[in-house]
């Protein structure tokens, strides 16, 4: 052995005097780092105590930019060094352009090279320290081991190492990790377990890159189910909750971190609903539930999958949750369920009814109860609209039901709504009613005097407890919904006929008003023939004609039974008459018409002696204090003729109401 060392140290010496290679002692890869040093004018003599050590804030900058590379290889250099310690020898770790990242060595091995500079932040590539294992093992980019006076510096020539160079997955040269000892120790597997270490720091590196783009992965998985609008929640098939995002943990009204790596049953009860999924392998789409919790019970929907392996065993399942006022609403939105009138659509300059819209704007706020009597076509529904738009209630739904539309036998699953398999026919997953999606804003019953007997029931017991329990179901809803009533009938009179609750009449008639018919202010009538003829025109995409006095006389003198909704229909009817650009009495319907141009004195007659009847009838009314029973014994008629005749006259008892 140091018979071939000598050999080579003659070699180096002739090349350092002449610069000649003989090539049969000096290997071409060493011959080729000496070639190359030369040409780079380093100095073969050079004591290398200083190897350009960096600054601090240089070194540090280093550091971090292969911290990978450092926390990859620090595990296999401790376990390197642990293997040769004792042996006069050092483990360094070096970037891609030979600066040293660490090193561990022994103090025999430092006093033996304390000539050298092994300190973080030196520099031992080529250009600098000549050939040396760090610096060429970058250059050549493979495995090589330095021997004596290989190296092209003498102060190097006591030593041997052996250095692989170290890539990341990507192939790209991160660094080098050599064992640096005494030329008299070397061993040639000095280089094996170099090498052997480096493709364990290979290896560590693509297991790092995997973890890091899994862990990326998973907090955009993560950062996507917290932003999702609906609540999730994942269980395995053990029934461990492996995903429960804020929103579903708010939903079930537990606390996410009491949930996650828990048995659902421990923190949502054995019965949880949504496990049915995963029993029988069912899946199931916006199914309606209802979980009991500490806080009195939450209800929602939910969507579930199961996963399957490729044996087609169902491993867990994944559920999507949403809150039923996040449903309710898109109803709304779907269904157009929002008031959009308010008191400025209200056209008229009628002192009576300036004066129940400056009531109405009062009571708005209150959020009573609300019963408006009117006869058809009065604005019931405008009147409605712009209570609610001018209630802490606006930005809430508002549900209209007939109740004088629907059938008899859907009336109270309208109301209350209704359970999977309540009845035949009835909606898989059940149906909510009008007053569960009407919660958070207003109800709308109009013609609430045709509602049966036997709904009323129904209906007073949800006035009074503020909640709903569906047909079929068991469990009570709480809802914050404000009753607005309507009717053209007379509910106390149809209270005293036997047709309505007298208990439901006291709970709708918290706030009454009675909208004014038409014909009561007759002085709004070329008002708003004026605003239809404008609106209508604009709709029709046609100028408005003009209107001429003798058009607004026949209106004025018609008795409008069907009141404003009759007056728009029938300037709708005149607009596509008109040709001539003016609306004339000829443009009207003949019974408006024609009643006034052919006006007889009989029918003038008859007109006066139901006058004259009705106002027998009113004075006897008031006499008795409209008592039915005395007014219609005064009258010498029954009791259901007298009925008749009021409504055939429409009396009305002249009170106001709080």
């Amino acid at each position: 052995m140091d018979r071939k060392l000598n050999r080579i140290y003659r070699s180096w010496e002739k090349f350092i005097n002449n610069f000649e290679i003989e090539p049969y002692v000096i290997r071409p890869l060493v011959a080729n780092s000496w070639h190359r040093c030369l040409r780079m004018r380093v100095d073969p003599c050079a004591t290398l105590s200083d190897l350009r050590l960096l600054s601090q804030v240089q070194i540090e900058k280093r550091i971090k930019r292969r911290k990978r590379l450092i926390d990859a290889a620090m595990p296999f250099m401790n376990h390197l060094y642990n293997f040769v310690k004792g042996t006069d020898t050092l483990v360094c770790l070096a970037d891609d352009q030979g600066m040293v990242l660490d090193v561990l060595k022994d103090s025999v091995i430092q006093y033996r090279t304390k000539h050298l500079c092994h300190h973080i932040g030196c520099d031992w590539s080529e250009a600098i320290a000549g050939t040396n294992s760090i610096g060429t093992a970058l250059i050549d980019k493979k495995p090589v081991q330095i021997t004596a006076s290989e190296h092209y510096c003498k102060a190097l020539h006591e030593l041997t190492g052996s250095a692989a160079p170290i890539f990341s997955p990507e192939r790209e040269l991160m660094g080098v990790l050599c064992i640096v000892g005494m030329y008299q120790n070397v061993h040639p597997h000095t280089l094996g377990m170099v090498v052997a270490a480096v493709e364990a720091i290979e290896n560590q590196l693509v297991s790092q890159k995997a973890s890091y783009e899994l862990l990326i992965a998973y907090n955009k998985v993560k950062t996507a189910i917290e932003t999702m609008s609906d609540g999730l929640i994942a269980i395995e098939a053990d029934g461990q909750i492996t995903q429960l995002n804020s929103l579903g943990a708010k939903i079930l009204q537990v606390a996410r971190e009491d949930c996650l790596s828990k048995h659902v049953s421990d923190v949502l009860g054995a019965d949880f609903p949504l496990l049915d999924a995963m029993t029988d392998g069912k899946e199931f789409e916006d199914k309606e539930f209802f979980l009991d919790t500490p806080s009195g019970g939450t209800r929602f929907t939910s969507t579930a999958r199961v996963i399957r392996d490729k044996e087609g065993n169902i491993t867990g399942m994944i559920a999507t949750l949403r809150e039923m006022d996040t449903v309710h609403k898109l109803v709304h939105k779907m269904v157009g369920a929002q008031a959009t009138l308010t008191f400025d659509h209200i056209i008229g300059n009628d002192p009576q009814l300036h004066s129940l819209i400056k009531r109405a704007k009062r009571v708005a706020r209150s959020g009573s109860t609300i019963l408006l009597q009117g006869e058809s076509g009065t604005g019931k529904e405008i009147f409605a609209q712009a209570v609610h738009n001018a209630s802490g209630r606006s930005g809430g739904p508002f549900i209209v039901i007939n109740c004088g539309a629907i059938p008899r036998e859907l009336v109270e699953s309208e109301l209350f709504g209704y359970e999977d398999g309540a009845f035949t026919g009835a909606r898989k997953g059940g149906r909510p009613g009008k007053f569960e999606l009407a919660n958070g804003g207003t109800i709308f019953l109009d013609e609430i005097g045709d509602m049966p007997l036997d709904i009323q029931s129904s209906l007073l017991r949800v006035l009074q407890e503020r909640q709903v329990t569906r047909i079929g179901g068991q469990k009570a809803i709480p809802i914050n919904t404000r009753v607005i009533a309507a009717t053209n009938k007379n509910l106390a009179w149809e209270v005293e006929k036997g047709n309505f609750r007298l208990d439901l009449y006291y709970r709708l008639n918290v706030i009454t008003f009675q909208l004014p018919g038409l014909r009561e202010r007759p002085k709004d009538i070329p008002y708003l023939a004026q605003y239809f003829v404008e609106k209508i025109s604009c709709r029709l995409g046609q100028n408005p004609p003009t209107i001429t006095p003798e058009f607004y006389n026949c209106l004025t003198e018609y008795h409008w039974p069907g009141n404003v909704r009759e007056l728009e229909n029938v300037i709708e009817q005149a607009l596509h008459m008109v040709e001539s650009g003016i609306l004339i009495p000829d443009h009207l319907p003949s019974r408006i018409y024609s009643s006034q141009k052919n006006t007889s004195p009989k029918s003038i007659q008859t007109h006066k002696l139901k006058n004259a009847e009705a106002t027998v009838i009113m004075n006897t009314l008031e006499s008795s204090n409209w008592n039915i029973s005395k007014a219609a014994a005064v009258l010498g008629i029954g009791r259901n003729t007298l009925y008749r005749k009021i409504d055939r006259y429409n009396l009305r008892q002249d009170k106001s109401h709080g």
